[in-house]
């Protein structure tokens, strides 16, 4: 009786030892999933932005932000910023479906795009043709805080959206070698506030499809 009763227990036992020795299938496919997101990153990096080569020191460069006389007028401060944002809200929805916890998510999936960010940044420091910018750190990470922000307040993200919205600026047209991810004439940033969200307004249908944008 003794024996027959103990076998249970054993068992049991042993399926606990054999759970916490198999490795966590979520945490693994997590550390994959950042690990190739970066390195695809970085590849693309040296066959692109870094094909000069680097140099042996880190130079950083004082870019200013939305002056009429810095780069690009700051556009290229925005796309630093709405690539941060996109970047964080769409892997916090590929670490759920890995299996983290939606708190958990959010949090890997802004480490994960800060770090990444902040390695390419690094690299262009070190690379021949750029140089390290805070600004772009900084907006990186305004972001990724707004990223944040949305994704724990579902009632501020359907009043608030920020969106992208590209058509080739002339130059891009007439066949020039310019990226949409350059083509920094032909960006436009906007903060939406929708109706929709406002149940005043929702009560009207034809008031609920307003949108009040501001652009830059």
């Amino acid at each position: 009786i003794q024996a027959r009763a103990s076998e249970p227990a054993t068992d049991t036992v042993r399926d606990v030892l054999e759970v916490r020795m198999a490795p966590d299938k979520t945490e693994l496919r997590t550390r994959i999933a950042i690990v190739a997101g970066a390195s695809v990153i970085v590849l693309y990096g040296l066959t692109d932005w870094w094909k000069d080569g680097f140099t042996g020191e880190l130079r950083t460069a004082n870019e200013g932000w939305f002056g009429q006389n810095t780069y690009a007028g700051g556009a290229d401060k925005m796309g630093h910023a709405y690539g941060a944002y996109a970047g964080t809200r769409l892997l916090a929805r590929g670490f759920e479906r890995y299996g983290n916890e939606k708190g958990s998510a959010l949090r890997l999936a802004a480490a994960a795009s800060f770090g990444t960010l902040l390695l390419v940044e690094v690299l262009d420091g070190f690379s021949k043709e750029y140089r390290f910018s805070k600004e772009d750190v900084i907006m990186n990470g305004v972001g990724i805080g707004l990223a944040a922000l949305l994704e724990k307040s579902p009632e501020l993200d359907r009043l608030l959206d920020f969106r992208l919205h590209y058509w080739p600026s002339g130059a891009a047209r007439r066949g020039n070698d310019i990226s949409p991810f350059s083509d920094y004439s032909g960006q436009t940033y906007l903060l939406i506030a929708k109706a929709e969200a406002v149940p005043v307004l929702r009560q009207y249908q034809p008031l609920r499809y307003l949108e009040l944008a501001m652009g830059y």
